[in-house]
């Protein structure tokens, strides 16, 4: 068996394996008790938040979040409604994958969503913020999944955008009325506006200004229009389809505002790395929790990244579970 063939894992065959082998209720619990000794004063004291959380993560990988979370050279920290990675210490700027990267999660025990995302990123930090496992190991391809997911977006953006909208739009309509949608486009930039100016009655020039966006927003329906489609949800079905496609778009459209899944586009301006970093957070947190349903979309919209995506993931899913070091793995520049 060749190197290609050998992470070439077929996911039936890990799924098969992990139900014959794996106790799933002590794997929660093995869950519960390292997040429990990361941060005795913000985690230990939530078990309740530790099992449900734990109970998230799919039985099929809970032994692999459990070696991932044990890992010691990973700290976690309860934050109330935050969830970011930051590292500690020196930045390596090595490429042999050997030395392991130190680095804190901050996350909300209690939103179950927030922390297989930062675990996305503390795989793909493993080894460096500077150099990550996105940016670094070469594929089958000969190609990053950096370098396939750029090439592959910047393609298909234009086209992924129009597909996803029109939906939006469709639900909208539909849910609200047949002008709902146009109402919110058109007046998004100045709610947006009022948002930046933030009230202060002190300041008399600013609030004849709030005063007369107000007045904009309400005769043109914007308002009434707004509630609607925060009150009905309108935005949950776009989200529970498109997440991880919602947010690489995002990176190249302003979604601020709309209810839909994403970062904020200067976030994105920081760094081009960054559209390919939560591109893989995001697909490594719905596979661990097995949301399949957004893998469908995926699949169809962007072909070449996801497959990308999952020979990188069973590369370190294969070194994590048999312990193996990282120094058969292909890397940039070699």
């Amino acid at each position: 068996m060749n190197k290609n063939e050998k992470y070439n894992v077929c996911e039936s065959e890990v799924q098969m394996l992990n139900l014959n082998t794996n106790n799933h209720q002590n794997d929660i619990q093995l869950i519960v008790n390292a997040l429990s000794k990361k941060s005795k004063k913000t985690l230990s004291r939530k078990q309740n938040a530790l099992r449900k959380q734990a109970q998230y993560f799919s039985p099929l990988y809970r032994d692999f979040i459990y070696k991932i979370i044990s890992n010691t050279s990973l700290k976690i920290e309860n934050k109330y409604n935050d969830g970011y990675i930051t590292p500690i210490g020196e930045i390596s700027s090595d490429t042999h994958l050997k030395k392991r990267q130190k680095n804190k999660i901050y996350t909300d025990i209690d939103d179950i969503d927030t922390l297989p995302h930062e675990l996305g990123h503390a795989v793909d930090f493993w080894f460096s913020h500077i150099n990550t496992l996105t940016n670094t190991v070469v594929l089958s391809n000969n190609k990053t999944l950096k370098e396939i997911f750029d090439e592959e977006f910047e393609n298909k953006q234009e086209e992924i955008y129009q597909i996803v909208m029109d939906e939006y739009k469709n639900i909208i309509n539909s849910n609200i009325n047949d002008k709902a949608y146009d109402v919110l486009i058109e007046n998004m930039p100045s709610y947006l506006e009022l948002q930046n100016h933030k009230c202060n009655l002190q300041d008399k020039e600013l609030t004849k200004k709030r005063r007369i966006i107000q007045s904009k927003l309400y005769e043109s329906g914007f308002v009434e229009t707004y509630y609607l489609l925060y009150q009905r949800k309108c935005f949950s079905i776009l989200n529970n389809k498109y997440s991880p496609i919602l947010d690489a778009l995002s990176s190249k459209y302003d979604f601020d505002g709309l209810f839909l899944d994403h970062h904020q586009y200067s976030y994105y301006q920081l760094s081009n790395k960054r559209p390919v970093q939560e591109f893989f957070a995001n697909l490594f947190a719905s596979k661990v929790t097995s949301k399949k349903s957004q893998f469908d979309y995926l699949i169809t919209l962007l072909p070449k990244s996801y497959e990308a995506f999952e020979e990188l993931f069973f590369i370190f899913y294969d070194h994590i579970q048999t312990n193996k070091r990282f120094i058969d793995v292909n890397k940039k520049g070699q």
